[in-house]
């Protein structure tokens, strides 16, 4: 059984809350170009390609890109898409990917470990699939302070259920020691300043929705209870109406062990 997530259930609302501005997009594709030429010769690969919001601009751009996801949903989005029909696309499971030893010069991974319980496996199975030589740059997720703030206080509120199912905020750490038993060493790490800008209001009526996939796993009453009193607490400390600027979103780029 798979222990990576699947966003069957946000493939019709993902793209009207995941969209990057035009200038952050292109500041990201350009470090994903760099990751295809540093092994010019073979495709890169994106674990949880989704509705192809890298991939399809990449592909457009003569980048060649093989996309995974365990959403079909998702994945039919991508298809929709002007261009998405030239992104080839697997379904499988990061944990367990359905290709051989060194079958890319390169790989990225976007907002995606965090969905994975097992997601010190999804790095293992990157650095077999790519090749000694390739790059892997990976981007945890990006987050605006008073929103994680508000993450930690739900889950203080309604206890692990809440957490993410894979990799934690601040462990970029363990990403780092994970990548090195994969035989990959940290290269650098790209800060780009990242426009998008959350209203805590927003926030608590997506928890509502029950749009976050932390909630899928908080039973209904409970999330229920939940959400006043966190609101309340996050109302002592901020205007829930004012725009809340992101942390810079901060790619971590990995390559040959020394």
């Amino acid at each position: 059984m798979s222990t990576s997530q699947s966003f069957d259930r946000a493939a019709d609302y993902y793209d009207d809350t995941r969209t990057t501005d035009p200038a952050t997009l292109q500041r990201i594709l350009g470090i994903l170009e760099g990751i295809a030429r540093a092994v010019p010769d073979r495709p890169i690969l994106e674990i949880g390609v989704g509705t192809g919001q890298l991939a399809v601009p990449l592909r457009a751009g003569g980048i060649p890109v093989v996309g995974i996801d365990l959403s079909a949903a998702m994945m039919a989005k991508l298809r929709a898409k002007p261009g998405g029909g030239a992104v080839p696309l697997v379904r499988g499971d990061a944990t367990r990917l359905p290709f051989p030893d060194g079958a890319f010069g390169g790989a990225y991974v976007r907002w995606v470990l965090h969905l994975i319980a097992n997601w010190i496996d999804a790095v293992r199975e990157l650095g077999r699939v790519v090749m000694e030589e390739g790059r892997i740059a990976v981007e945890p997720r990006v987050e605006s302070r008073a929103s994680a703030a508000v993450q930690r206080r739900f889950r203080e509120v309604l206890g692990e259920g809440a957490r993410s199912t894979g990799m934690d905020l601040d462990e970029d750490p363990l990403l780092d020691a994970a990548m090195a038993d994969a035989g990959r060493s940290l290269l650098e790490v790209i800060e780009i300043p990242y426009e998008r800008e959350v209203r805590l209001r927003d926030l608590f009526d997506r928890a509502d929705r029950r749009e976050y996939s932390w909630t899928w796993r908080v039973p209904e009453d409970a999330l229920a209870a939940a959400i006043p009193e966190v609101r309340a607490w996050a109302a002592e400390r901020w205007d829930l109406d004012e725009p809340q600027p992101a942390i810079p979103t901060r790619w971590r780029v990995y390559g040959r062990a020394a």
